[in-house]
């Protein structure tokens, strides 16, 4: 990539970014970092129980929580988020990380309210558009 293009693609997602670099150091301090690897001109981080896609950061879990069963398919799933902001660039916030997030806080409270998870997350948008864009196929068995 050239040195042009990778500005510009900084610049074009860069409050994600930003907001990558400080979870980055926020899971430096928690020493929750497993490995950081670079692919696609991204930082993708193994980290133990965070998975969110923040412009050129990206970070994953194989490590399931009270809330989500993670897997090396959250990998993928991750990396699909960074091709929706590539294309969206200052729109990837409002139009995938607040979904996303609203999405994370029902499978939150569906938690806390019934004692159970809550298996549709990965069922709507934007959810199911980053599968599609990582290539993941997950079994259709929901609640």
């Amino acid at each position: 990539m050239s040195l042009l293009r990778r500005a510009l693609s900084l610049a074009w997602e860069a409050p994600q970014t930003a907001l990558g670099v400080g979870m980055l150091g926020v899971e430096a301090a928690r020493k929750r970092i497993v490995k950081i690897e670079l692919e696609e001109e991204r930082l993708v981080v193994e980290s133990t129980g965070t998975g969110i896609s923040l412009g050129h950061i990206v970070f994953w879990s194989r490590e399931n929580s009270r809330w989500h069963d993670l897997d090396q398919r959250n990998r993928a799933h991750e990396l699909g988020h960074t091709k929706q902001s590539r294309l969206l660039g200052w729109l990837y916030l409002p139009l995938v990380g607040l979904p996303s997030l609203s999405r994370a806080v029902y499978a939150l409270a569906f938690r806390e309210v019934t004692g159970r998870q809550w298996t549709r997350y990965y069922d709507g948008y934007p959810e199911n558009w980053a599968d599609r864009l990582g290539g993941v196929v997950r079994d259709k068995e929901s609640v």
